[in-house]
């Protein structure tokens, strides 16, 4: 168990140094909606090159260094601005990625696949607490981050005693397999990280409620550990390789199913997609993701026991490790397809694809590598304590998730008045470049809102961290939310929070050529009474054609509130062309003498409202928490 401790808590931290450095490198393009010089510090990735060139035998001393340096890194994290965050994650998961292959050869692979899955589980934990943020990468959950190094540490320190590198009992190793070996482990570390990890990323592909699918990942995570327990259960070590293949055509075959088909006709805008029909199948994806620890459990054995060089093993990994740096390319990619010229439009639309090919590469590998039951088998007493507290972290994971979850307060009792803010939150990042979603939170807590749209929000993806933000915000104001379009048909997000009951809410696409744009469209309660309320973000310029689909989709709708980033400017025909039929609530409030604060020089937040409401208050509040200035008012019907 102590060798198991010890790979748990480096698992654990070489999947958090690894999302938050990948988030760093996108939040330095996203200041900039262009490729930042900064994108070449993912070369750091290609550390386990190095062991290439390690013509002899390494030495004891490497193993726990690279270690060391990936704990230090680590712990440091939460404190560090983003460009600290930028090389110091970089030099972090450098480390572990060329740790990877020494502590695979070093502890035994049953104790290593359970340290993977204790990661796992913990990983869902520590976002569970966080209401949708890993916790432990927060200045305040500091202390959970010297815990984790601390006891894995004494894991370390306890068994490295006890575990020297096997001898290999095979005669030779091919570099084939190797590769096929690392490329096998690369991509259930990948398919790990950006998803399964973080179960309310997974919630976000198919509009589902996050609480359900921290439910599902608890099942899957008790399975694994019954496995663990019995030893002789099919679904771990004697794992018939055709249930793989099965697992990974749910999962390519679910996702494809989410993807959205937009239409070519111009016409059919704004479209409204219809529901999809095999989400079902992602779901059972995510109750079976466990098979991916008994390929890993595979793979690392064959690594151990073949008797491999440095080089062959710098080699295999160095590969594994720049099809890692292309998967997370790609991902990062379906979403910011419009700035990055020639190769981003490729990924358009083409979100599955991307777990398509680790998915399928985990299940094709599979078949070069022998099963059987661990050898040394642990004890019974071994086993019982190892899926004891497997169980005991996912148990604890979907407890913390109710816990956590949004718990909407009742609303005000103020007749038909509300007071609604529009905020583009930049991903949950400052103008400066920081960190910002508490700041942001500040904010909203200052304005005291009862109904808010966000915009650039759809943070549940790898290169926003897997930070559930909508989820964090609604949990910590109390409210209802509506996250608006699934993370698989690649917009920057946009989303609804009230204190008030939503009805209804639906997601409605505009035209576009560069980015995908969409706005929501819903119905509250207001205190017995309904409003409509849209939300969008249009894109680069405001076209007209989108605003003109945004117009389509709330026509007939009274009482209603329309808000958010349209980039245009009130001396545009765009905005002449809203106002024809809405009243602008900031410029309604300075008639009426109830506008604080001065617009910004060409605003592009806006609040638009339908003739038969009024809006006394409304003020623009100066930027800081993000790029943009948010924008709120109170609107009533009298």
């Amino acid at each position: 168990m102590l060798a198991t401790l010890a790979s748990s808590a480096f698992f654990l931290f070489l999947l958090q140094t690894l999302t938050e450095f990948v988030a760093a490198v996108y939040a330095f393009g996203l200041m900039g909606t262009h490729i930042p010089p900064e994108i070449g510090t993912l070369v750091l990735l290609l550390s386990p090159f190095l062991l290439a060139l390690w013509r002899r035998r390494v030495k004891g001393w490497v193993l726990p260094t690279l270690l060391a340096v990936l704990v230090v890194a680590r712990l440091a994290l939460p404190l560090l601005p983003t460009r600290g965050v930028l090389w110091v994650g970089g030099i972090g998961a450098a480390a572990a990625l060329l740790a990877l292959p020494l502590l695979l050869r070093r502890f035994p692979p049953a104790a290593t696949t359970l340290g993977l899955a204790w990661a796992v589980a913990a990983a869902g934990l520590l976002r569970a607490a966080g209401a949708g943020i890993d916790l432990a990468t927060t200045p305040h959950g500091q202390a959970i981050g010297w815990g984790i190094a601390v006891f894995g540490a004494w894991g370390w320190w306890a068994s490295a005693r006890r575990s020297a590198e096997k001898v290999p009992t095979t005669t030779s190793g091919s570099l084939g397999k190797a590769i096929a070996a690392a490329l096998g482990i690369a991509s259930a570390l990948f398919l790990l990280e950006a998803a399964f990890a973080a179960p309310a990323v997974i919630a976000r592909w198919g509009g589902w409620q996050p609480l359900s699918l921290y439910g599902l990942t608890a099942v899957a995570l008790a399975v694994v550990a019954l496995a663990w327990i019995r030893q002789r259960l099919a679904a771990w070590h004697n794992l018939d390789r055709g249930a793989l293949v099965l697992w990974a055509a749910l999962l390519v075959g679910g996702l494809f199913s989410l993807e959205t088909i937009f239409p070519a006709n111009l016409a059919a805008y704004p479209y409204t997609p219809p529901a999809p029909r095999g989400g079902w199948a992602v779901l059972l994806a995510v109750l079976a993701f466990g098979l991916l620890f008994s390929a890993f459990y595979r793979f690392s054995t064959w690594l151990r026991e073949a008797s491999l060089s440095s080089h062959t093993l710098g080699v295999a990994f160095g590969l594994a490790a720049l099809y890692l740096l292309l998967l997370i390319f790609a991902h990062v990619c379906t979403t910011t397809y419009d700035y990055i010229p020639v190769v981003g439009p490729l990924w358009r639309d083409r979100f599955w694809v991307v777990y398509a090919v680790p998915a399928t590469v985990t299940a094709l590998a599979v078949f070069l590598f022998p099963g059987g039951a661990p050898h040394p088998a642990p004890s019974r007493s071994g086993r019982l304590l190892g899926g004891g507290v497997l169980t005991m972290l996912a148990l604890a994971m979907v407890g913390l998730a109710y816990a956590r979850s949004p718990h909407p307060q009742p609303a005000p009792e103020t007749g038909f008045r509300a007071r609604v803010l529009t905020f583009n939150i930049q991903q949950g990042y400052r103008a400066d470049g920081q960190k910002g979603w508490e700041d942001q939170l500040a904010l909203m807590r200052q304005v005291n809102p009862d109904i808010i749209g966000l915009q650039e929000s759809d943070t549940a993806r790898l290169s926003g961290a897997n930070n559930d933000l909508v989820g964090y915000f609604a949990t910590a104001l109390g409210m209802y939310a509506y996250y608006g379009p699934p993370t698989v048909n690649g917009t920057f997000g946009i989303a609804l929070l009230s204190r008030y009951p939503i009805l209804e809410a639906h997601t409605a696409y505009m035209t576009s050529q560069g980015e995908q744009t969409a706005v929501i469209v819903a119905t509250l309660s207001v205190n017995q009474r309904r409003l409509h309320v849209a939300v969008t973000h249009l894109g680069n310029d405001g076209p007209m054609v989108q605003q003109m689909n945004v117009l389509q989709a709330i026509q007939g709708r009274a009482p209603l509130v329309l808000m958010g980033d349209f980039n245009f400017t009130p001396n545009t025909p765009q905005y002449r062309r809203t106002v024809e039929t809405l009243q602008d609530a900031w410029l309604a409030a300075r008639q009426q003498g109830g506008a604080g604060h001065d617009a910004p020089p060409a605003p592009i937040d806006h609040i638009f409202i339908t003739p038969d409401l009024t809006a006394p208050r409304a003020a623009y509040l100066p930027p800081g928490p993000s790029d943009h200035p948010a924008l709120w008012a109170v609107i009533e019907n009298p």
